[in-house]
Formats: C-alpha cells, sequence, structure tokens
C-alpha cells in the first residue's frame, strides 16, 4: 500500500515538473506569423507537451497539466476566476475527452508501441478531434465571456481565415511535434530509453548496407533546411527546394527506422516554421498560408502512414523469410537454412542422426510423436554443442547437425550413448526408439550437399542399427555404391508389382501326425531374376508399398486356390500380413472384396500379423483386426516373444495361434531357459485355446522336446523347405 502511495506521489512530482517547465516554454517557442496585422500560431506547441504527458504518465498526468496550464495562464492573462476557469475547461476538456475516448478504443496499452497498428486512432482523436474540440470549446466560450483584446482573436472574433489557420496550427502541433516532444521527456525520465532508441531506432540504420544512405540523407536534410531557413530570399529556393524536403522524407522512409523520421521531420518542420521565409515566400496571402499549412498536415498524415505500411511490409517479409528457412511443426532451421549456412561454413562436418523405429511409430501415435521426439531430442543434446552449432530439421526420421568443434567422434559417440541411456515418452508411455550417427566433411563444394545428405542417411540408418557412429570421409565409396543399389532394387520391386512378377512358395506347418497346412512365402521375379525376401521386403516397408503387395501376394494366392479347390474344411495356407497394411483405413473392406470375387472361404487363410500389429493402439489396425476376425480368419501373430509382447499382454491378446520365434528354438536343446520360456507360453496359450507354432525346427530332438512342452505345430527344414506353390 505504502510503496503504491509512493509511486503515484512520484508520477504526480515527476509530471508537475515537466508540466511547470515544459508548457511555458513551448508557448514560448511556437512559431508565430502575422494575419491582418494580428500574431497567430503556426503550431500551438503547449498541445504537444499535454498530449505527450498523457502518454507517458496516462491518467497521473492529468492533475499536473491542469495546474501547469492554470498557472501559465495566470501568469500570462491575469484573468478573473471564472473566465480563468473557462480558458483552462477550453484548453482541456476536449484534450482529456479524446485520450479518454482512445484509451476506450484500443485498451489500457494505448500508450505504447508508437506508431503501430493503431495510428490511424490516435490520428483522427489525438491529431484532429481533439485541436478543433479546443476551437469549437472556445468559440462557444466567446458567446458567453468577454476576454482581454489578445484573446478575442481566439475565442471567435477574427476573421475566417485566421480561425482557420488558428485551427491548422493546432493540428499541425498534434499531428507533428507530440513525438518530438515525447522522445526527449521520456529520455528525461528514463535515461535507459535514449539506450534503447538507439539501438533500436539509430544504429540499424548505420550499419554497413545502410552506413552511405543514412550520411546522404541527413547531409542533404540538413543543407535544404539550412538554405530555407537562411535569410536570403529567392523564388527558386521557395520553388524548389520545398518539394524537395517531402522526396527526400518519403526516400527515407524505406530505409530509416520511423522513429527517426518522426524526430527528424519535427525538427525540420520546427525550423521552416520558426524561420518560414522561404517557406512562405510568394504565399503571404492567407489563403496561401493556409494552403501550406494544409499541405503540411496532409504530408505528415501520409508520411505516417507510408512508414506503417513500408514497415508492416518489411516485417512481414521478414517474418515470411523466417518461416521459409524453418519448419513450422518444431521450429528448426530447414534445408534452404541449411544451404545458405553450408555457404557460410564450407568446410564444416556435417552430421546425421537416424531415429531406428520413428516412422513407425509415428503411424501408430501420428504425426505430432514425431514432432516431440525431435523437440525433445534437440532440447536434450543443445546443452553439449559449442557456439555456431545447431540442428536442422530434415524429413522423415532424421536431424542433421552441423557441427565446428573439436573431437568430432567422441562427442558424437557421447550424445549417442545418452540418447540411447535415456527414454522418451509421449502418452505417459516409453517409446522404443533406437540412435544413430554418421558425419562426414563437407570439403567445400556446395554441390556435393544434396547427394551427400542421402549417403549420410543411408549410413546413419546402419548405425542405428548398432547404436553407434559411423564416419561417411572413410566409406564414401561403399556408401555411393550401396545407395545406389537401394535405388536399382526399388526399381526392381516396383517393375515386379507392376508386372505381376510375384512367385508363391509355400513352407509346411504340421502337427505330430504330419497333418497341418503351409505358409505362403513370397519370391518376386524381374527379368529371370528371383529376388528373395530379405532384400525387397525392407525396401517395400521404407518405400510404403506393403498394401499394394499383400493386396497382389493375396490375389495371385486366392487364383491359385480358385483352380486347385481343397478337399477339407480346415485351413490351407498362411498369409503374412505387411505392418502398414492394416493401417489403410478401407483394408479389411478390400480384402474381404478379394475373398467373395474368387469365392474362397476365410476359413482356408489364416492372417499372420507382427507383434507390433497384434498390439498397436492404432484406430485403424484394431478396427481391420477385428473385421477380419468377424468374417471367419483366424489370426497368428508372427515372430511371438522378440518385441512388444510379454506374459502380462499374454493375457489380453486377441488371437488364435501363437507362432514362437526361432530364437527360442535354435538352443532349445542346449538352453534350459529356452524350454522353460516356451513351455510357459504353452501353458498360458492352452486355456484360451490358443494353437502354439514353433519356428526353425530341424532336428528330431527339437521336435520331441517341442512336443513334449506343448508345441501344437511345427515349421522348419526338418518339416519341410519352402517349395514353389506352382
Amino acid at each position: 500500500m505504502k510503496q503504491s502511495i509512493y509511486n503515484v506521489v512520484r508520477k504526480f512530482i515527476l509530471a508537475l515538473m515537466l508540466c511547470l517547465v515544459a508548457i511555458p516554454v513551448s508557448r514560448i517557442i511556437s512559431p508565430r506569423t502575422l494575419i491582418e496585422t494580428n500574431e497567430v500560431y503556426l503550431a500551438w506547441l503547449p498541445i504537444s507537451v499535454m498530449l505527450a504527458v498523457l502518454l507517458l504518465f496516462g491518467r497521473h498526468g492529468i492533475a499536473p497539466i491542469i495546474l501547469g496550464c492554470g498557472w501559465v495562464n495566470e501568469v500570462r492573462f491575469h484573468l478573473p476566476y471564472h473566465e480563468a476557469a473557462v480558458l483552462l475547461g477550453c484548453q482541456l476538456f476536449s484534450v482529456l475527452l479524446c485520450c479518454g475516448i482512445v484509451r476506450w478504443q484500443l485498451g489500457s496499452r494505448w500508450r505504447y508501441g508508437l506508431p503501430n497498428k493503431n495510428m490511424g486512432v490516435r490520428i483522427l482523436w489525438l491529431g484532429f478531434i481533439a485541436p478543433m474540440g479546443i476551437k469549437a470549446s472556445m468559440y462557444i466560450a466567446g458567446a458567453w465571456y468577454h476576454y482581454p483584446v489578445n484573446l478575442t482573436l481566439f475565442f471567435g472574433n477574427a476573421s475566417v481565415i485566421y480561425s482557420i489557420i488558428d485551427i491548422q496550427s493546432l493540428i499541425c502541433a498534434a499531428l507533428i511535434f507530440t513525438l518530438l516532444v515525447y522522445y526527449p521527456l521520456r529520455m528525461i525520465l528514463h535515461p535507459r530509453f535514449a539506450r534503447t532508441l538507439w539501438r533500436k531506432s539509430v544504429k540499424p540504420c548505420f550499419s554497413s548496407n545502410k552506413r552511405l544512405f543514412t550520411l546522404g540523407w541527413f547531409l542533404s536534410l540538413s543543407i535544404t533546411v539550412i538554405i530555407l531557413c537562411s535569410p536570403y530570399k529567392s523564388a527558386y529556393f521557395a520553388g524548389y527546394l520545398v518539394p524537395v524536403t517531402f522526396i527526400i522524407f518519403t526516400l527515407g522512409i524505406s530505409k530509416l527506422s520511423p522513429s527517426l523520421v518522426s524526430i527528424s521531420w519535427g525538427v525540420s518542420t520546427f525550423m521552416l516554421l520558426t524561420h518560414n521565409i522561404n517557406l512562405f515566400y510568394g504565399a503571404r496571402s492567407d489563403y496561401s498560408l493556409a494552403f501550406v499549412m494544409s499541405v503540411l498536415i496532409c504530408f505528415t498524415v501520409c508520411m505516417l502512414y507510408m512508414m506503417r505500411v513500408f514497415h508492416r511490409s518489411e516485417w512481414l517479409k521478414t517474418r515470411w523469410q523466417a518461416q521459409a528457412m524453418s519448419d513450422p511443426l518444431t521450429h528448426l532451421p530447414n534445408l534452404r537454412a541449411l544451404e545458405k549456412q553450408v555457404e557460410q561454413q564450407p568446410n564444416a562436418i556435417m552430421c546425421c542422426l537416424h531415429m531406428k523405429n520413428l516412422e513407425f511409430l509415428s503411424r501408430h501415435f501420428g504425426m505430432m510423436m514425431r514432432v516431440h521426439v525431435k523437440r525433445s531430442v534437440t532440447r536434450e543434446l543443445q546443452p553439449m554443442l559449442h557456439k555456431g552449432e545447431q540442428f536442422f530439421q530434415l524429413p522423415g526420421s532424421e536431424l542433421l547437425l552441423l557441427l565446428e568443434g573439436p573431437e568430432i567422434v567422441a562427442r558424437l559417440q557421447h550424445m549417442v550413448n545418452y540418447l540411447n541411456s535415456r527414454r522418451i515418452f509421449w502418452n505417459k508411455g516409453a517409446l522404443d526408439i533406437e540412435f544413430g550417427i554418421s558425419w562426414g566433411e563437407m570439403q567445400g563444394a556446395g554441390a556435393q550437399l544434396h547427394p551427400m545428405l542421402g549417403q549420410l542417411s543411408w549410413l546413419s540408418e546402419q548405425a542405428s542399427a548398432q547404436q553407434q557412429v559411423l564416419a561417411l570421409t572413410n566409406s564414401r565409396q561403399v556408401v555411393t555404391h550401396q545407395t545406389t543399389d537401394r535405388v536399382l532394387l526399388l526399381n526392381k520391386v516396383k517393375r515386379a508389382l507392376d508386372e505381376n512378377g510375384i512367385v508363391l512358395y509355400g513352407q509346411p506347418i504340421v502337427d505330430a501326425q504330419g497333418q497341418g497346412y503351409q505358409e505362403i512365402l513370397t519370391r518376386l521375379r524381374v527379368d529371370d531374376e528371383l529376388i528373395p525376401p530379405n532384400l525387397f521386403i525392407p525396401v517395400i516397408a521404407q518405400f510404403n508399398l506393403g498394401a499394394r503387395f499383400d493386396m497382389q501376394v493375396t490375389e495371385c494366392l486366392l487364383a491359385w486356390m480358385q483352380a486347385h479347390p481343397g478337399q477339407g474344411e480346415g485351413a490351407r495356407f498362411s498369409v503374412n500380413l505387411m505392418p502398414l497394411s492394416l493401417m489403410q483405413n478401407e483394408f479389411a473392406a478390400q480384402w474381404l472384396a478379394l475373398f467373395a470375387r474368387f469365392a474362397v472361404s476365410p476359413r482356408e487363410v489364416i492372417i499372420e500379423i507382427t507383434e507390433e500389429q497384434a498390439f498397436s493402439h492404432s484406430e485403424a489396425s484394431i478396427y481391420n483386426i477385428q473385421q477380419l476376425r468377424n468374417a471367419g480368419f483366424k489370426i497368428a501373430i508372427d515372430d511371438f516373444g522378440t518385441g512388444y509382447a510379454n506374459f502380462e499382454r499374454l493375457k489380453e491378446l486377441q488371437a488364435d495361434i501363437i507362432k514362437i520365434d526361432g530364437c527360442f528354438v535354435r538352443d532349445i536343446l542346449q538352453d534350459p531357459q529356452d524350454a522353460m520360456i516356451v513351455k510357459a507360453i504353452c501353458e498360458l496359450a492352452k486355456p484360451r485355446s490358443m494353437t502354439v507354432v514353433a519356428e526353425y525346427v530341424e532336428n528330431e530332438a527339437q521336435r520331441a522336446l517341442l512336443l513334449g512342452a506343448g508345441v501344437d505345430y511345427l515349421q522348419g527344414y526338418l518339416s519341410g523347405k519352402p517349395q514353389p506353390l506352382a
């Protein structure tokens, strides 16, 4: 409470001191001229002081303005009490009323950010309505009170042209000189504002690319104003240099700050109005003088709006350039920014950080999960960067890092270890992401940037598999060969799909009696070359060809089944579905339509899906799996136990068949723990009526042990190798 009272008293004293000094000084230095042998103001500067004080102090400046104006009126005119009160009311009422209206329209920050987007409201009310309100109230008061001769002209007893110029003087003072008074007063109150004004408004105008223009501009303006203010009369000066002044300020708007232009315009106009021999040369008639004043007012309004429009466009241009150089979601610099940065740092070390599984997880959890991960990674690694080093956004599952500091390999390995030791959470769940980094030196040529990005991307993907750091410098030729092979392989895969080059193989899955079904295994044929799954499956997954591949494999299988009808009612084949297929909203409907077209019962085909699909939170995957189960398909979980699955999730699993991964079968004879795991899975599956299949069974000893543990079906070279279905 005491602090609040102290602040109010302090503001009142400061405002009163400024008013007691500034108002009488401004009245004394206000430019004047003679009309019809009577003195008239060309700019009544006390209104500039009043507006400046109100902009500085707000409502705390009202009382000091009243006291300051009342004291000046008393010293100057010695009026009776009631006439002095009316005069003071005429001077202040419309100004205070207009400030209140502006405060009501613009809110509590009506006094800040001069000039800004609300400039039009201030120009209207403070630059025009308030001055005209002063004269209107004086004319009304002049009808009721008889003021001394030296004041009667201001109360409506003068000629029309005198009154017009008198009103113009108030408008001119409010529009042109308010900021000229505002800035010095604010510097007196807050000396730090002078440094801020210099740093933001003056110093940028003297930067290396603007210094020559700014010095030339000030020199041209100074020479023009000095000549116009000189006592030497010349029609050439008046006829040519006055328009040149307007041209100079118009040019200055494009290069200089609004504050600097406003101050320069105020100082120049004050000099021209005070020493007006050449400004009003040949315009000694009263109407010509009124016209010149109108020109000054109009140019001031135009200049204020030109400054606003130009600097608004410059701000938008800067903002658009910043947006063009950054990613809107991660807010990191993008490839355009990288190209510019590489031009400035041609020998920088370029590093590619790959996040394994991020592409797959983003399809389950959405794009914003990927954005969250990238933001988290950059936030975690930012303290490890040196000055001038920064991250750049890359599409997909990668981030680019430009380094300059020493010990690159050690620093990158520390980053990889740090990231792999921490967990990133999304919706309260931990994400299974592995990190790897590749790096290489640019060697100067900007044209190498994009090929190098492709090589680093491929190498970082390999690095993430081992959670390590790989250098491109020592293996550039190998990487180039590998990336070229990947592109050639992609073209082969697309040709195989376009030409229906799908070859179906079948591998038996049998029970203890040797009865069962076959798992469909696919090869692709291109130009008499057979491409195995270990080569084309990663390409199909990477380039989003999974749904197309699954539909073509299924269509090929159904055509074969239609041509070779089965004898029994049970399942004949199992088909693997790619992870991205079930994430297509219409996949289940399209698959069922395919079975209906070939008249094949869903009970003859088992669908094999991965653990990621089985435990997916994707609404599309869950919906598609449920639609397929409702249609009569049995669902098998492939490679169970290697990824997301555990015994707790097994209780909630909606599946018919569990296929135990071969990693638990290969060493089951030597490792008792593998045997215990297989037996535990079988014991949990039986109460839920789930069938258990063991993969990679290669000898009789494994077969006997697995059947004894409760496994229902066996798959492996012991039962039979994959053979062409034809």
